[in-house]
């Protein structure tokens, strides 16, 4: 298993000719985001070992702590990793050039395009483990902060650019709305026999967007 981070020793030229590439720090630090976040949703944050998200990159546990100081700081990597990845996704989504008519259908698509059940249960792990370790409650709190703080600029640069259509509520409550809908609907769809969680949303934001 590959230690991205050992230092090497020199060795005879034809070791040093055969050696293999060390894996550049940057994708050292990828493949262990994306491995932890896979092993905490899957495993919980509380039960996962270092030595398991190690193994699921291909590194070994040095390279967890050449990385990051502790696993409570690799936690809240993944957790703002996964925050970012969703606000780029919103950013994809929620372009001022979609039409009041067509915004309904861009949800529809979204939804179709991304599967947020992982997402959602990393998220559960991180909710769950905030709640039972008080001291990375901040953090959690901070990182649903930037997500609402990203939202709402999402939306308030949606609407000024559609100054034709309003939300029927101010823009600060339904960014909000946006974000607990998406969130409830993906956390009930098992129960929600017949529901289509993008058709639910989608047709939440087309009813509340109006002509002025």
């Amino acid at each position: 298993m590959a230690d991205a981070t050992a230092p090497g020793t020199p060795g005879p030229r034809s070791d040093r000719a055969t050696s293999v590439p060390r894996t550049p720090r940057s994708e050292v630090r990828e493949r262990l985001l994306t491995a932890g976040a896979r092993v905490f949703a899957e495993q919980g944050v509380h039960e996962a070992r270092l030595d398991d998200v190690a193994a699921a990159a291909g590194f070994s546990k040095g390279a967890v702590y050449s990385n990051f100081s502790s696993k409570e700081d690799l936690v809240a990597h993944v957790m703002q990793r996964a925050t970012n990845l969703v606000l780029r996704s919103l950013q994809e989504l929620v372009r001022v050039d979609i039409e009041a008519v067509d915004v309904g259908d861009a949800v529809r698509a979204a939804f179709g395009r991304h599967d947020q059940s992982a997402q959602f249960a990393l998220l559960s792990e991180l909710r769950g483990y905030a709640i039972r370790h008080p001291e990375f409650m901040p953090e959690f709190v901070r990182q649903r902060r930037h997500l609402h703080d990203g939202v709402r600029e999402l939306v308030r640069r949606w609407f000024a650019a559609h100054p034709d259509v309003e939300p029927g509520m101010p823009l600060d409550t339904f960014a909000a709305l946006l974000v607990a809908a998406n969130s409830g609907i993906v956390f009930d769809a098992p129960a929600l026999d017949g529901v289509d969680p993008g058709d639910a949303v989608a047709a939440m934001v087309e009813a509340v967007i109006r002509p002025r």
